[in-house]
């Protein structure tokens, strides 16, 4: 997403509270796949074979989304969150979605009934792009480093050092996307799942500083006392 009016630009990993920053920074834009909107950037864009909303630093640059200009004046942002929480997050979601109801192993595999729209790059049906690991979305050195990398788990603040940054004096109201899911994502993984998101998403783990909290265990230790 970019923002001509407050010169910035979001790199949007999905399942990082990007609904709400796009809503923040373009209010009553009724934001679709198709047609693409290349003023905000965001949509299905034909040409590239990719969408906008969740197009790499690298892709922006090279694809020509922005300009060299933009890219070296523009504040550039991004948020990243918990591989095993945004994993679980993006699963629930993408069912939700794309009305596909496969299993959580063939969404990591992006196979069987998850096979099409998680490798076919040439249509918008397209989703591929919300399992690559957060750090292929930008660098932390050189040309593709963004200016701000905030958390979701701690979002108000980040965001609030976001807007300060950008002189915004307004209220950011956080709209969440939400699915039924279990209190705390821990309480969906089996070993064998906890495992898997790690191997997939071992860049983030390691370089993002991520680890598994796990609040089930501490449930069951609780209840032993009731």
């Amino acid at each position: 997403m970019i923002s001509h009016e407050h010169k910035c630009i979001f790199i949007h990993i999905p399942k990082t509270a990007g609904t709400s920053i796009n809503e923040f920074f373009h209010p009553g834009v009724k934001f679709k796949v198709t047609p693409p909107d290349y003023e905000r950037l965001f949509g299905w864009c034909p040409i590239r074979k990719l969408h906008m909303q969740h197009a790499t630093s690298k892709q922006l640059l090279e694809t020509g989304l922005v300009t060299e200009e933009q890219w070296n004046t523009y504040f550039k942002f991004t948020f990243i969150r918990n591989p095993w929480d945004r994993t679980y997050s993006d699963y629930l979601w993408m069912q939700k979605y794309s009305g596909i109801k496969g299993s959580f192993n063939n969404y990591l595999n992006k196979s069987n009934e998850f096979a099409e729209i998680l490798n076919d790059r040439s249509t918008e049906k397209y989703l591929g792009d919300h399992l690559l690991n957060q750090t292929d979305f930008f660098d932390f050195e050189g040309k593709f480093k963004p200016d701000f990398i905030g958390r979701f788990e701690n979002f108000e603040n980040d965001i609030s050092l976001v807007l300060e940054h950008l002189s915004i004096n307004k209220t950011f109201n956080l709209h969440k996307n939400k699915t039924k899911r279990y209190s705390h994502y821990s309480n969906f993984y089996t070993n064998s799942r906890q495992k898997k998101v790690a191997n997939i998403f071992k860049n983030d783990v390691s370089l993002l500083s991520y680890s598994f909290e796990n609040r089930r265990e501490g449930l069951k230790k609780i209840k032993r006392f009731l």
